[in-house]
């Protein structure tokens, strides 16, 4: 899966191409400013490449949905662009003692997983009314043990390796954009607000197998018919009054987090001042680059000054 990270996709691809233990590999361009090529790849015939034009946002849920459904095998491999599997592990003897094996860990293996396809089928897969990036595994985790209780486990340590990156990436963001201070905490910001609606939104519209899953068009004019469009009609929307919470939760996270403003404050700002995102997409100005740069750093300052004295034991207790 891939949205403007071909650097890292580059690097995995080849990884998984020296593996024996597969019969396609499929990646999804979701996006990515300058399509993904398939010249860039390894030239392994079980390398199958598609393309989704249109989408504005990386949102994993439905990439991954669209992914495992365009897959013809039985059982299903979720690895990021920037994650492969070690040489050394035994696909076929984890299957025999489990259908599911689940990453776990930090450095982006935990949502990785090997799975029977009628386990992910099961479940109806991703939850596709979350945005972005961020609980999504936590969700489709706590749905699979749910289901299938003891027959779900963890990979053993090792069997997974992936890219370091920033969160900026993770998101979607181009890895050749600098990676400035300002874009770092903008970045964290729009995680946490991620987080915090996905995991509100698994409480408040759980998913499941008759959950109806976005509906995909080939995109004509094309040489290539791996080439596809979202029929928009079909995403999953919210209800209106679920949305409208969320969207006010998820305003007070990002601008919370980006500059230290508290909740109580935010509430009363005028949205033009601290707007509410578009789809997961936030609207940054330079009023909100010179606040974080100045008023933001002044206010800290006590923080910071009570740290120091902390650390050096001057402070009373």
């Amino acid at each position: 899966m891939c949205m403007n990270r071909q650097l890292h996709l580059r690097q995995s691809a080849q990884h998984l191409s020296a593996l024996s233990q597969h019969d396609e590999h499929l990646i999804v361009d979701w996006s990515s400013t300058a399509p993904l090529l398939r010249s860039e790849l390894p030239s392994d015939p079980r390398i199958r490449l598609h393309r989704v034009e249109g989408e504005s946002q990386w949102n994993l849920c439905r990439a991954y949905n669209f992914a495992a459904s365009q897959s013809t095998g039985t059982i299903l491999l979720k690895l990021d662009a920037d994650s492969w599997l070690d040489p050394a592990l035994d696909v076929e003897q984890l299957l025999q003692q489990a259908p599911i094996w689940l990453g776990a860990g930090s450095g982006g293996t935990a949502g990785q997983w090997l799975m029977e396809r009628d386990a992910f089928d099961a479940v109806g897969g991703f939850n596709e009314r979350m945005l972005s990036w961020g609980f999504d595994d936590k969700d489709l985790r706590a749905r699979l043990v749910l289901h299938f209780g003891p027959q779900v486990k963890t990979l053993p340590p090792g069997s997974l390796h992936a890219i370091h990156h920033s969160d900026s990436v993770r998101i979607g963001g181009r890895l050749d954009q600098p990676t400035k201070s300002f874009v770092r905490h903008q970045a964290l910001a729009a995680l946490r607000a991620s987080r915090l609606n996905n995991r509100l939104v698994a409480a408040e519209c759980p998913w499941g197998r008759t959950s109806v899953s976005t509906q995909y068009q080939h995109v004509l004019g094309q040489s290539s018919d791996s080439v596809w469009r979202a029929d928009k009609e079909t995403i999953p929307q919210l209800p209106l009054s679920v949305d409208r919470s969320l969207r006010q939760q998820r305003r007070r996270t990002f601008w919370n987090v980006l500059l230290d403003i508290p909740d109580v404050a935010i509430a009363q700002l005028p949205l033009k001042l601290l707007p509410p995102d578009c789809s997961g997409q936030w609207r940054v100005r330079w009023w909100h680059w010179l606040y974080w740069s100045t008023v933001r750093r002044l206010l800290l300052l006590p923080v910071l000054i009570l740290a120091c004295l902390k650390g050096s034991g001057r402070l009373l207790r």
